[in-house]
């Protein structure tokens, strides 16, 4: 199975009055995530199945991604990638969704590179910027973690070393 991982893009600024879950995505934040979803359409990335975060920055990059890569995939979204949720549950909604060969998982850091440490077997990982898709392949024997494939940040190369890609920076 493929795991696609994707941080929401540039959202409005945390404001006096205005609610965490309904900050919104920012002009530049679309126009960054509709480039950064051509690039994945380019690369073929055709998920079954996208599951976003319930919060409006995460369902809007969603709609995004689902615009360029996802028109034949199903949209849902799941309170267990909401940001005050844990890996582990993250990785419980992966697995319940093993009848899919891909599945692209929209949410907040520090959540998602917590989640890819879980399923690659480390300790840590560099956090995804903005807009940035990490994919993984997980691997359905028990014991084995899984798998780099690639990062794509959200304006800027593909990454295909998982050194440069994983390794936190100091």
């Amino acid at each position: 199975m493929e795991i696609y991982l994707v941080r929401h893009a540039e959202a409005v600024e945390q404001a006096e009055g205005l609610a965490d879950s309904t900050r919104w995505l920012t002009k530049k934040g679309r126009k960054g995530m509709q480039k950064a979803a051509c690039r994945l359409h380019k690369k073929r990335v055709r998920p079954e199945l996208i599951i976003t975060s319930p919060l409006t920055r995460a369902v809007q990059t969603a709609e995004l991604l689902m615009a360029e890569v996802g028109s034949h995939a199903e949209l849902s979204a799941d309170s267990r990638l909401a940001p005050e949720s844990t890996p582990e549950q993250v990785v419980e909604l992966i697995h319940s969704k093993q009848t899919v060969d891909s599945i692209m998982l929209v949410g907040h850091e520090p959540l998602l590179s917590q989640t890819a440490a879980l399923l690659l077997g480390k300790e840590q990982v560099a956090g995804l910027g903005k807009g940035t898709c990490l994919c993984l392949e997980l691997r359905l024997k028990p014991g084995k973690p899984a798998r780099f494939l690639w990062s794509a940040p959200a304006c800027g190369k593909l990454i295909s070393s998982a050194k440069k890609a994983l390794v936190p920076k100091e």
